[in-house]
């Protein structure tokens, strides 16, 4: 699935959500706006796929997850 696939989802579900989402397009971006979120940065993981690839898990201040592929 494409990242523009699962914002689309992410949009259907959580149409506020999905459009703050909407302009991170990089890592800095993410964690620039991640504070303004309430994202607890203490909370946050970064978790190795292989040589260049990770999942970063951000906790959202309502229990759910958000999950980004970077790389």
């Amino acid at each position: 699935m494409t990242y523009a696939e699962q914002l689309a989802e992410l949009t259907v579900t959580d149409i506020l959500l999905g459009a703050r989402v909407a302009p991170l397009r990089n890592l800095e971006a993410i964690l620039k706006w991640a504070p303004g979120a309430g994202i607890d940065f203490a909370r946050i993981d970064l978790v190795q796929q292989d040589e260049y690839s990770y999942d970063l898990l951000l906790p959202l201040p309502d229990s759910r997850w958000l999950n980004f592929g970077v790389s």
